[in-house]
């Protein structure tokens, strides 16, 4: 019995072990398999990465340039604004300034008028009011003497010796107008008596500057320096303006 038990064991020991074989066997291509896989993961994993990097890499270049074009733009905006801004102050500050300018136009004209206006009823009330004509003896009889020491080209010039004699007697205008033209004569007095060599004119002659002016040779001399700048007319002018100033007391 014992020997009959046997032959049938005996088959179903090769059975098992085929079929331990064939197990084996299936484990070890599917062990292979997995490693191929775990492989072939790794390797898609380390390909992903890598792709990762490179978009990644792309995608900071693009920000970069386009933060960079962002700033570019942003630069020339401020500058347009910037120069919008300084342009438009500008105009405002060149509007303030015509506006200013317009002012003092219009504040200088209203002076000038009431200067004249001022100037004209001083000079009315002076030729018209006898009293303060004989109160200023001095002036007039200055006029007179001047209108009568004038040579005969001057004898019709008698309102204009009174009219700069008003103006010698206002110290504002005398100041700004027969003062400077009395120094440039002196000056040229000067350089004319010093042209002769003679250093003692100029103080003999200082009484009668007057006279200076009815020189021929000064004429002369003056109509050389002034290189024909000068006429008749103009020589006649500065020795009237000469006679009338020089022929009263300076009012400064």
């Amino acid at each position: 019995m014992s020997s009959a038990s046997f032959a049938v064991c005996q088959p179903a020991d090769d059975t098992a072990s085929e079929e331990l074989k064939t197990f084996m066997a299936e484990l070890d291509r599917l062990e292979t398999a997995s490693q191929s896989r775990a492989r072939e993961l790794a390797h898609a994993k380390a390909a992903e990465r890598e792709l990762s990097e490179q978009v990644a890499a792309v995608a900071f270049a693009a920000q970069k340039a386009r933060h960079a074009r962002l700033q570019t733009e942003l630069k020339v905006a401020a500058t347009q604004v910037g120069t919008e801004v300084a342009r438009r102050e500008a105009e405002e500050r060149r509007r303030q300034l015509g506006n200013v300018a317009t002012q003092l136009e219009s504040l200088n004209a209203r002076r000038i008028s009431l200067d004249s206006q001022k100037e004209q009823d001083q000079r009315g009330s002076h030729l018209c009011n006898p009293s303060r004509d004989f109160a200023a003896g001095e002036t007039v009889a200055v006029s007179t003497a001047a209108v009568t020491t004038l040579p005969h080209a001057f004898v019709d010039d008698c309102k204009l010796c009174r009219s700069l004699t008003c103006v010698h007697g206002h110290t504002r205008l005398s100041n700004l107008f027969l003062v400077p033209l009395a120094q440039l004569l002196d000056k040229l007095r000067a350089q004319y008596t010093a042209s002769l060599g003679d250093t003692q004119l100029l103080e003999r002659a200082a009484p009668e500057r007057r006279s200076l002016w009815w020189s021929d040779a000064f004429e002369v001399w003056l109509l050389e320096r002034a290189c024909g700048a000068l006429t008749g007319d103009d020589m006649h002018a500065l020795s009237f303006i000469a006679s009338v100033k020089n022929g009263a007391p300076l009012s400064d």
